[in-house]
């Protein structure tokens, strides 16, 4: 009799699943939650050690008990515009997801305009009741996010977002981007550059157009304010700002975008004008995003790993939620030159 009591008093648990296939509690949760593939031998052991116990995932017992709900957010502050028609966020996302599927978690994707309300945004986390967040581009003040996050959640940062050091963070060397794209317009012959910057409300849009003003400085250029163009990372306003600066009628020879879709949009309106690319002005983007390649004439930029970036921050935060410490890391740029740049 006190044998059977002990059996039926043992609970259930994914580890007890884990332990009677000879698996890790991670490959029991990729079976149960078809995040990603396994081994049929795998998957048959699993089963069979579920029919076994006759174990049922209950994913509100477990956060009433005060554990997990296996519930991973990924949080960006962005327009419709720039998250759908800019290639990088759909690599960062795919990196993303991958890694934080592999650990066996369930990624939680939120979108939020720039123009939402901070409470709603922080408000539908609590209630997902998320185990950890991971933030990109966000566009105010850190202050704000450290006051409305949910206590004891663990949080890793997509960039550096403006400075803050309490939470770790990957980032790509935005400023050696910035320089490397403007000493290559140099060396291509370039004597009067314009800059298209980036979002300046972002740490990368800063760090970018700091590159930029290193590269010039060590060159002995100076730098009108005329000639600095402010963007936001979109193919609209890039067009917008170039527009208004051909009306100056200020001669330039190069323009270095602060990505891909920036610069995109500074050559539809060049060759508008009838301004060849890059015969008479030479244009450089950052991202080296899949629109580099398709562009005619095919991008100039700065390759950035996007989609190590989103895996990155995705094995970040799984450590932050074993328990490791983590920091932050910076992952390399490197130039990667095509025919936007060429020599005439």
């Amino acid at each position: 009799m006190a044998e059977k009591s002990t059996s039926r008093s043992v609970e259930v648990t994914i580890d007890l699943v884990a332990e009677t296939a000879g698996v890790s509690r991670a490959t029991v949760s990729r079976v149960i939650n078809g995040s990603a593939k396994v081994s049929p031998e795998t998957e048959k052991a699993v089963r069979k050690a579920i029919k076994k116990y006759n174990f049922v995932p209950n994913t509100t017992a477990r956060r009433l008990a005060g554990g997990r709900s296996g519930l991973v957010a990924l949080v960006l502050e962005e327009s419709s515009e720039e998250f759908f028609l800019n290639p990088f966020w759909g690599l960062v996302v795919q990196g993303f997801t991958t890694a934080i599927s592999d650990a066996g978690m369930q990624p939680l994707l939120l979108i939020r305009p720039k123009t939402g309300s901070e409470d709603s945004l922080f408000e539908s986390l609590r209630k997902a009741q998320v185990d950890g967040i991971a933030m990109f581009s966000w566009h105010r003040s850190v202050k704000s996010f450290e006051r409305l996050l949910p206590k004891g959640v663990p949080v890793v940062f997509g960039g550096d977002l403006g400075g803050s050091d309490k939470f770790p963070y990957v980032d790509v060397d935005n400023v050696q981007g910035g320089y490397l794209a403007t000493k290559h317009l140099i060396s291509q012959g370039c004597k009067k550059i314009v800059a298209i910057t980036g979002d300046l409300k972002l740490q990368s849009g800063r760090d970018r157009f700091e590159g930029f003003e290193k590269a010039m400085s060590e060159a002995g250029r100076e730098i009108s304010p005329a000639s600095v163009l402010t963007g936001d990372y979109s193919t609209s306003k890039a067009e917008e700002v170039v527009r208004e600066f051909l009306k100056k009628k200020i001669p330039f020879d190069g323009i270095f975008a602060g990505n891909d879709l920036s610069a995109i949009g500074a050559i539809n309106v060049l060759l508008q004008n009838k301004i060849a690319v890059p015969k008479q002005v030479k244009v450089i983007g950052f991202d080296n995003s899949p629109v580099a390649t398709r562009s005619v004439p095919a991008l100039s930029s700065i390759h950035q790993p996007t989609r190590e970036l989103g895996a990155e921050v995705a094995n970040m935060l799984v450590a932050a939620l074993s328990g490791a410490v983590v920091s932050k890391k910076m992952l390399p740029v490197k130039l990667v030159a095509r025919e936007s740049t060429a020599k005439s």
